[in-house]
C-alpha cells in the first residue's frame, strides 16, 4: 500500500525524541526504512549504529551533526529532497531548524542483513545535544568549513547561527 510521507500519522517514539514509522515492504529480509519527524526546533536522539544508512529528506530544513569519538564535528545541511549518509558507526544528531513546523527524514537502512548476521547495534550517546547545544557546535563546525550540502536556493543554516550583528 502507498503512503504518502509526507502527511501520514506517526506515533511518538519517546526513546527516539520522535515521531515515526517502520515499514516493512515485500517482505524484504536486507533492507529496512523507516519514517522519522523531528518537532518543530527539536532534535532527534544522538546515537550511531553499525547499519549503513541513507537518510533521505521529505520534509523540512535543518542539519546534522556527525562525528567519530575524538573527531571533529562536521555538519551537514539538509532540506526537503537531500540525500545523505551518517558513515556507519558514527555519531550524529538531527536538529530541525523550522521552529512552526515539523521536518520528515526516510530512513532506509541494512538492519535486515544485520540482524541475521548477529552484528547489529545501536548506540545512544551519552551526552544529548539541545538545540542550542547543537547550534554552539554548528557555529564551530561553520567557523572550520566543516559544513557540507550548502542549499541550492541559497539559504543556509549558516544564516541561522551568525551573529545578528554580521553581514
Amino acid at each position: 500500500m502507498p503512503h504518502d510521507l509526507r502527511k501520514m500519522e506517526l506515533p511518538e517514539r519517546p526513546w527516539r525524541n520522535n515521531r515515526g514509522h517502520w515499514f516493512d515492504l515485500a517482505d524484504y529480509e536486507v533492507l529496512n526504512a523507516h519514517l522519522a519527524e523531528l518537532k518543530p526546533g527539536g532534535a532527534s536522539v544522538r546515537h550511531r549504529h553499525t547499519t549503513e544508512a541513507y537518510l533521505y529528506i521529505v520534509k523540512g530544513h535543518g542539519y546534522s551533526l556527525i562525528n567519530y569519538d575524538d573527531d571533529p564535528i562536521e555538519a551537514v545541511e539538509w532540506s526537503e529532497g537531500t540525500l545523505f549518509a551518517p558513515p556507519r558507526w558514527a555519531w550524529h544528531q538531527h536538529f530541525n531548524l523550522d521552529e512552526g513546523d515539523t521536518s520528515r527524514y526516510l530512513a532506509i537502512q541494512d538492519t535486515g542483513l544485520l540482524r541475521t548476521m548477529r552484528l547489529h547495534n545501536i548506540e545512544r550517546h551519552g551526552v544529548q545535544l539541545s538545540p542550542e547545544q547543537g547550534a554552539e557546535l554548528l557555529r564551530a563546525a561553520v567557523e572550520q568549513g566543516t559544513v557540507h550540502n550548502h542549499h541550492h536556493d541559497g539559504t543556509s543554516v549558516v544564516e541561522h547561527v551568525r551573529p545578528k550583528d554580521v553581514d
